[in-house]
């Protein structure tokens, strides 16, 4: 060891893999001589390292430091990737984790991590490092997962959503760097053709489904919510049940999704409850009956927006919905009390 920093060399061996096992040994269970922010970081690296008999030790002594130590700990100089990965695995305390979700050196595969889990005053530093989000629209995508998810947040996660990727793809259009293929009516014989192969929900044959999932499997996210967003109809109607929220909602602010699609979506069982939720607050969607219909038999859709629609229903569909066991108890329990009223 370097006679002037003793305690810095034996971490360095031990963030750089040279220690000895039985150095390594003594690190996980916090005895080795090191002010506690460089301790902290020692037994993050044998966390990371992902030796099982080693890390689990490790794991266990790390339950000993305080907050103000692991917050030394992720400011301190030269702390590594890997390190802040650990300490972000293993603390809530937002005291230590404002400063990480901040610090440039924590990966994007962290911040994601993170995304799903943190409550609200984090999930805004998260959302409002924008160049983070770019780099890595996953991100985004495990914040919608995070059942925490505050409503101002998702309010901005869907602002990012239309400023940095559909704004960019309007601008070119703009511009004209995009040529557009026009979508018409197929002549009646083609109709004929498509009706007489078996189809799904959204129209989509097996044959046309497995072509475009092995287009789209090596895509990025960026590249999926461009074709979302220009993309022909059977690409969008593809797209709309993408797992990815932000590839979804692409399909939906596409100008190419006109009414006619939003009512095939809308009666699809295979989006997400976020995609019938979007289609439910469109106010010039629900101005279109099939589309409101479809929103509200959909056995997927959210109750905070299909309770609402119950009463704008002719009295055929509430007596249908009535009856329906596919959807909500409330939904049911509701139409038959329309039903009732309207008949007294």
């Amino acid at each position: 060891m370097t006679e002037g920093a003793p305690e810095t060399d034996l971490l360095a061996q031990i963030e750089q893999g040279k220690a000895t096992p039985q150095i390594l040994d003594f690190a996980a269970r916090g005895m080795v001589p090191l002010p506690p922010e460089e301790l902290v970081r020692a037994i993050a690296s044998i966390i990371a390292s992902g030796d099982p008999h080693l890390a689990a030790i490790a794991a266990e002594s790390f339950k000993i430091f305080d907050a103000g130590s692991l917050r030394s700990a992720v400011l301190s100089p030269g702390v590594r990737t890997e390190q802040l990965a650990a300490m972000a695995q293993h603390t809530q305390d937002a005291y230590v984790l404002e400063p990480l979700i901040r610090h440039k050196a924590v990966s994007n595969e962290t911040l994601a991590w993170l995304a799903e889990r943190v409550d609200a005053p984090l999930q805004d530093i998260i959302v409002t490092n924008q160049t983070r989000l770019l780099a890595a629209p996953v991100i985004v995508e495990r914040l919608f997962e995070n059942p925490r998810l505050s409503s101002e947040i998702r309010r901005r996660a869907d602002e990012f959503l239309e400023e940095f990727f559909l704004k960019q793809e309007r601008e070119r259009d703009a511009a004209g760097e995009v040529e557009e293929a026009v979508e018409e009516e197929a002549p009646a014989a083609a109709q004929a053709a498509v009706a007489a192969v078996e189809v799904d929900e959204a129209g989509l044959s097996e044959a046309a489904k497995r072509s475009l999932f092995a287009r789209v499997a090596t895509m990025s996210v960026v590249q999926k919510i461009r074709l979302a967003y220009r993309g022909n109809k059977e690409e969008r109607m593809f797209l709309v049940q993408d797992r990815n929220r932000l590839v979804s909602a692409a399909v939906l602010k596409s100008p190419k999704t006109r009414d006619g699609d939003a009512e095939t979506i809308a009666n699809m069982r295979s989006v997400s409850e976020d995609v019938l939720r979007s289609i439910g607050f469109r106010r010039d969607w629900m101005r279109h009956y099939g589309i409101m219909r479809n929103i509200v038999r959909n056995p997927r859709s959210p109750l905070d927006v299909t309770l609402s629609l119950v009463i704008r229903l002719n009295s055929k569909d509430q007596k249908t919905l009535a009856g329906d066991r596919n959807v909500p108890d409330a939904v049911r329990a509701f139409a038959r009390r329309e039903v009732s009223r309207k008949e007294t």
